[in-house]
Parts: C-alpha cells; sequence; structure tokens
C-alpha cells in the first residue's frame, strides 16, 4: 500500500481537507476571492481556457477555503487566472456569481489542503520539487506543533515529507541544502534546468563568491560537472585555515599542547563534524543540541571570573 498522508492526520484536519464533499456550495465574485503567496507554480494555455469557459462556462466549482473569515482559493487556479483574464477584457459578467464549495479552516489546515493539491495534481520539475519540500516541511512542522500531526515514534518530519512526495530522504536533504545554502544565481540556473541537482547540490556548499562564478560559467555555456564542483569543494576545504591555526602547526608540537588543550581540540572537532552533517540531524537531536547550548551559556555565566 502506498503512503498516505492523511492517515496521520487527526479527524478535523482529515475532515478539513481530505475531498470536497463535505464543503458547502456559495457563490463569489472574482474579487472576493484571493490567492496565497503560496501557490508558486506555472499555469500554461490560459488563453485556451479562459475561451473555453466564455463559450462553456466554468464546469467545475472553485475549491475554497475560508480562514479567518477570508476566502483563499485551494483548488482551481488555471480557472481563476482564466476568470482574471475574461474580467480585464470586459467580460465581468462571467466573474460575478463564481460557483465554489468553501470549508471554514485554521491557516495550518489550508496550507495542507492547498499542498495536497499541488503535490498530486501537477507535475514537478526538480525546482518545484525543492519548493515542495520546504513548503511541506514548514507545514508538517506546524500542524506537528499544533498536534494535528502525530509522527511515528523514530520518524523525522523529513522522513514524512520525503515518502509524501515519493522520494528518498537522501534527495529531499540535498533539496533541503540548495534551498537553504545556494545563492540566487545558482538557484536560477537550477531553476532553468541547466543545473542538474548533483550539480546545484555540490555547488551549494561552496562559498558564496565561488558559486557565483560556477553560475555564471553555467549561464554562459560551460558544462561544468558535479565532480568538478566536488573537487573544488574539497579544495576550498583544504586552504580553508586560518592564521592562528597556521602559527599553531608551525610553533606548537604535541609534546608542547596540554591535556586541557587536547580535550578542547576533541571538542572542537566534534562541533566543526556536526556543522558538516548538521542536515542529518533528526528533531530529537536538534532539541539535545539546544539544550546543551543552552546549559553551556548558564555554566559560561555562573562560573565566569570577574575580570581585574
Amino acid at each position: 500500500m502506498g503512503f498516505n498522508i492523511m492517515d496521520l492526520m487527526n479527524g478535523a484536519t482529515r475532515a478539513a481537507v481530505e475531498g470536497v464533499d463535505n464543503y458547502e456550495a456559495i457563490t463569489l465574485n472574482l474579487d472576493e476571492i484571493k490567492v496565497t503567496k503560496h501557490n508558486r507554480y506555472s499555469m500554461d494555455d490560459l488563453e485556451e481556457l479562459a475561451t473555453s469557459i466564455l463559450m462553456d462556462g466554468l464546469q467545475e466549482p472553485l475549491i475554497i477555503g475560508r480562514v479567518n473569515g477570508e476566502y483563499l482559493l485551494s483548488g482551481g487556479h488555471r480557472r481563476r487566472e482564466a476568470l482574471v483574464i475574461l474580467q480585464n477584457e470586459g467580460h465581468t459578467e462571467i466573474t460575478q456569481n463564481i460557483p465554489c464549495r468553501f470549508k471554514d479552516m485554521t491557516e495550518t489546515q489550508f496550507r495542507l489542503s492547498l499542498l495536497i493539491g499541488n503535490t498530486f495534481n501537477r507535475k514537478m520539475t526538480d525546482y518545484d520539487l525543492m519548493n515542495q519540500a520546504a513548503d511541506w516541511k514548514e507545514v508538517l512542522t506546524q500542524a506537528r506543533k499544533e498536534k494535528l500531526l502525530v509522527l511515528e515514534e523514530g520518524k523525522r518530519v523529513r522522513d514524512y515529507v520525503a515518502a509524501v512526495l515519493g522520494e528518498k530522504p537522501t534527495k529531499i536533504a540535498q533539496l533541503e541544502a540548495i534551498n537553504n545554502n545556494a545563492t540566487e544565481e545558482v538557484k536560477e540556473q537550477f531553476e532553468k534546468g541547466n543545473m542538474k541537482i548533483t550539480s546545484a547540490y555540490e555547488t551549494s556548499r561552496l562559498s558564496e563568491d565561488a558559486q557565483k562564478e560556477v553560475a555564471a560559467a553555467v549561464e554562459a555555456g560551460a558544462d561544468i560537472k558535479s565532480e568538478e564542483i566536488k573537487q573544488m569543494s574539497e579544495e576550498k576545504k583544504k586552504k580553508r585555515k586560518t592564521a592562528e591555526d597556521i602559527a599553531k602547526e608551525q610553533n606548537v608540537s604535541d609534546t608542547d599542547t596540554s591535556e586541557e588543550e587536547k580535550v578542547n581540540a576533541k571538542k572542537l572537532h566534534a562541533v566543526k563534524m556536526l556543522e558538516k552533517y548538521y542536515i542529518y540531524l533528526s528533531e530529537e537531536e536538534t532539541g539535545i543540541l539546544e539544550r546543551m547550548l543552552e546549559d553551556c551559556k548558564r555554566r559560561k555565566r555562573e562560573y565566569a571570573l570577574e575580570e581585574d
């Protein structure tokens, strides 16, 4: 049996976002129907759809979530855009009393409803998938806080994002890294399809200046392989020694290092390795680290010596 995100939702949320049989019929004017910033996907062939609506009318109602008294569009974005075209052409009679079906929802329930429609009703590029994964993580994290979502023991939100999108968690982790760390120039090349996911991911690990150089080269037509970008990343790491690090290597031998310095060096190494692998941390592990940080701050305040 395939994965079903609705199996995880509580009864109230499922009723709000699972199908429209329990939605109420209503007619609204076009200007009453709001489109949120969360619908970020391209729409094609709108002129043809507008002509079809003008000749035969709207064949299916728009799907609406009423959130805090506002009518927010959940399903039927292409149809609404086609109606906007007709309104701009002066066909205002067809943009009045638009047949809709609506349901009262919380903001989180509406976001879930919108995501479910976007995820399963369109073909997505890897760039679309990156945005979709970010949206799913944000909404599922909030749904979990509101107790609208129950995770299985040992599972992370990212695991469910991967499952609902039908992708491997490693791919979702790469897309998350691109979304969080890539420059706008790299994201633009990724969106255009000039960079594949592996190349975009490896580029996102470079410095900002290096990312811009790679993006500019790709824009100019260069065929830079992901392995080349990975090699650039490794070379940058080797050169990332500070003057202090170099001085220590030159002036301090192993026999000159105190036991305290060795212990501190081990701690620092562990912290740096965590920075490298932070995207694989679970929600529970992140919470542990946050509590550790607060405890360290507390001890610093308690045990710090007065300056002379």
